[in-house]
């Protein structure tokens, strides 16, 4: 029989398949065994293979994962197929579909990202570095418990050179892996290491033992990510902060071990900045610092943090407080967990020194009251989500004035807090842009409030941009309200209510 595509132009072919997904491109290479052959010459196809996340509805018998292949100036790909369904890539993807993949591929690969491979092990990654593929850009290997740290190391040395961004989040991703992409990624922006928890402290340069030189070889690191990293502490924070001050905008610690001194490690670090332009020396040029989940007291390795960190500094001069008066470019600030430490002073000096501020989360900080939402109300009214979950000080009073002056508020949390219909009220009266409105077990609000947010003074309110209105406890509503908010909110609206 012959072939029923021979006579088709391979500019066409080419234009066909670039708008096809990894799967539907293997079933016309069955057919055909001039596209068979000729998909191996086609290196644009390949230049990106792609395990997006996790799909809205995740069956329970299977992780389900999106995946795709474009060329670095098509669109993502959508993760459906023809049929509507799902790519089960956890029992598509093994060692031998990295082979061929990499194979067809080489150097025309810029982003290999494998969200979800655990039957993937030393042997498919070694094809990547068999077959030449030298030019990935973006780099992603989670949810994997068969690679090894010696291979991941070679695969990183492999690709290093145009290496912008590196996702590792395996159960072997160690400090020897750290220390390769640091030393050898020139070009290295974006780390993530969430939940390595192989990962210490030692991963990170001391400050003490580098030279100018090899400071000026470090990668202007923009973005890290050390989420669940639980042998990362105080320590790294310190070594991080002198090693990538000038440059990392985004720093996670959430779920590590270390504690609210790291703030004064920033500090200090800054403090001792010499890079960077004239303007900035002295500052740190973090945009967004995230602590979820921390200790918020200092731990018994807390009085040798500071030696090991290269920073030393006297505990009666330093604080916490300090710690805004060097991040003038903070945009999104989180500080969340049950502590002391954030207070109303803190948060007006954060006010004060970062006017940019456009995100902040100080969750169950008990010492917070309603000065916090003044200072925030006058100094950052293009704040758009707070959450103030939790801290028990803030009423009606603080909430009042952080609606009226930070008009542009989409995220709102006030769950626990003492408030009354007076701040919902105020609420359906000035947030005219509010998508995400939580208040949880507010003992004090009832029915009438929930329709003043919802309808407003004039029948408007913000029931043309809630997406999610949660009231989770609050005895005082009615369970009528929420096939009331239904009716009138957006049809795809989430309402959240019951006692449990």
């Amino acid at each position: 029989m012959p072939d029923p595509v021979a006579s088709l132009p391979s500019e066409i072919a080419i234009l066909i398949f670039r708008k096809l997904r990894l799967h539907e491109i293997v079933h016309c290479m069955l057919v055909s065994k001039t596209w068979y052959y000729s998909l191996d010459g086609w290196a644009v196809l390949w230049s990106r293979i792609d395990t997006n996340s996790m799909p809205e509805r995740v069956q329970p018998a299977m992780v389900l994962h999106q995946w795709g292949v474009v060329d670095g100036d098509a669109s993502t790909i959508a993760s459906k197929n023809s049929n509507g369904d799902f790519i089960d890539v956890t029992r598509s993807l093994q060692d031998r579909n990295i082979a061929t993949l990499a194979r067809r591929a080489g150097p025309a690969l810029r982003r290999l990202s494998l969200s979800f491979s655990p039957q993937v092990t030393d042997a498919g990654i070694y094809s990547v570095i068999h077959y030449r593929c030298v030019n990935i850009r973006y780099l992603g290997l989670l949810a994997n418990n068969h690679i090894s740290s010696g291979m991941l190391v070679a695969l990183v040395g492999h690709v290093s050179q145009r290496l912008e961004h590196l996702v590792l989040s395996t159960a072997k991703t160690d400090d020897a892996v750290v220390k390769k992409a640091l030393s050898c990624a020139p070009n290295l922006v974006h780390l993530d290491l969430s939940y390595c928890r192989l990962v210490t402290d030692d991963a990170f340069p001391r400050p003490e033992h580098m030279s100018e030189v090899d400071r000026q070889s470090l990668p202007h690191l923009r973005a890290l990510a050390l989420i669940g990293c639980t042998r990362v502490g105080d320590v790294s924070v310190g070594r991080i902060a002198r090693a990538f001050g000038t440059s990392l905008q985004t720093l996670d610690i959430s779920y590590t071990i270390a504690t609210s001194r790291c703030l004064c490690f920033l500090a200090v670090a800054a403090s001792m900045n010499q890079g960077g332009s004239q303007a900035a020396q002295g500052t740190l040029s973090l945009h967004t610092l995230r602590m979820n989940k921390i200790a918020f007291a200092p731990g018994p390795q807390s009085a040798q943090s500071e030696a090991d960190a290269g920073i030393q500094f006297n505990v009666n001069t330093w604080s916490n407080h300090q710690f805004y008066m060097y991040v003038p470019q903070l945009t999104s600030l989180t500080i969340a967990g049950e502590n002391y430490m954030v207070t109303d002073a803190f948060v007006v000096g954060i006010a004060r020194n970062c006017p940019q501020l456009t995100s902040i989360d100080v969750r169950d900080s008990i010492r917070l009251g309603h000065a916090s939402m003044f200072a925030l109300s006058e100094y950052c009214t293009g704040l758009e989500y707070a959450s103030f979950g939790g801290c028990l000080g803030c009423l009606d009073t603080g909430v009042l004035a952080l609606v009226r002056g930070c008009l542009r508020l989409k995220g709102l949390n006030l769950s626990e807090l003492g408030i009354t219909n007076a701040s919902l009220a105020a609420i359906g009266s000035n947030l005219h842009y509010l998508e995400t409105l939580v208040l949880d077990m507010c003992r004090l609000i009832s029915t009438e409030g929930i329709r003043a947010v919802v309808e407003g003074p004039n029948g408007m309110g913000c029931m043309f941009t809630l997406a999610e209105l949660s009231f989770m406890r609050c005895r005082r509503i009615n369970n009528d309200v929420v096939e009331w908010c239904k009716q009138r909110l957006r049809p795809n609206a989430i309402v959240r209510s019951g006692l449990c």
